[in-house]
């Protein structure tokens, strides 16, 4: 199955919202630390941090394009550079070797325990908090994507479209399904659910997770693409790559209602959402900027 991309998008009609500042040529990730005070953006040669005013703070080289990051419970940030995982906080850098080259990485609430894709061999790999190898899972499939909430690590492999759930501590296979025609992303949607961002088909999928099943399908036109999830306003984030947007929906009732619409930075791939305050960051891959929107 051919894997969708988000390869295009008009210049944009209207100004993005909030403020924007450079991040790097085609950023492909982005997350925003707690309290918002910095974002780190993930591209083909760097991974930026900056702060909340778009200053820079870091720029760290990386060998191999950096393709994911996530901001930790306590500060600082986890990214993903093929077969390394640079740890950046306020006492510097430092990079883990991988055994393999990884695709997708996620970190718990607690930021206890790193979870990283190697679709090539198809396992995934649990990392310490020192970036020891703690435990390795043999997936079945071809993870690409990956979430985690504090007992399960959700893996999407795009290549077949599907969605299997893991148990953290033992790394137990629990359940699978089909996840739609075009997988692509994935995050913890809280109280036990994952959501599926299926670009084909232009659809969220939303699963609860005891047992695995699809409660939620809801189709969101000009093909969705990056995903996040705040937990204190119960609101899902989806970047609208082909209409230059990024649009909120509560997911606790019976079906996805729409609460917010911003328009975003051209190509926008990836959002994150500060826990705190609400705040976004989002990745435009086209022009090389991030953009911050503050509620």
């Amino acid at each position: 199955m051919t894997v969708p991309t988000p390869t295009w998008a008009p210049a944009p009609s209207v100004s993005p919202a909030g403020t924007t500042a450079s991040a790097g040529a085609a950023p492909a990730a982005v997350a925003v630390e707690a309290g918002g005070a910095r974002t780190a953006v993930a591209s083909p040669s760097t991974v930026t941090v900056l702060s909340a005013s778009g200053n820079l703070v870091e720029k760290v080289p990386v060998d191999e394009p950096a393709t994911a990051v996530v901001a930790l419970p306590r500060g600082g940030f986890r990214a993903l550079a093929g077969r390394t995982v640079l740890q950046l906080t306020e006492s510097g850098v430092q990079r883990w070797s991988l055994p393999g080259t990884g695709s997708a990485i996620a970190v718990p609430p607690t930021g206890d325990w790193t979870a990283v894709a190697l679709p090539a061999t198809g396992e995934v790999i649990i990392l310490s908090p020192t970036g020891t190898v703690s435990r390795t899972i043999a997936t079945g499939v071809r993870p690409t994507a990956l979430a985690a909430d504090d007992s399960r690590i959700a893996v999407v492999d795009a290549s077949e479209s599907s969605l299997t759930v893991f148990d953290a501590a033992t790394g137990a296979r629990q359940e699978g399904l089909r996840a739609g025609d075009g997988a692509v992303t994935v995050t913890s949607g809280g109280g036990g659910r994952f959501v599926v961002v299926d670009a084909r088909d232009g659809e969220l999928l939303v699963f609860d997770s005891g047992p695995l099943i699809l409660r939620q399908r809801h189709p969101v036109a000009g093909t969705p693409y990056g995903v996040s999830y705040d937990a204190q306003r119960r609101t899902l984030w989806v970047t609208v790559t082909q209409r230059n947007e990024v649009a909120g929906f509560d997911i606790s009732g019976g079906t996805p209602r729409e609460v917010a619409r911003h328009p975003a930075v051209q190509l926008p791939v990836a959002v994150s959402v500060d826990p705190s305050s609400g705040a976004l960051a989002v990745a435009g891959f086209a022009e090389g900027l991030v953009q911050r929107i503050v509620p």
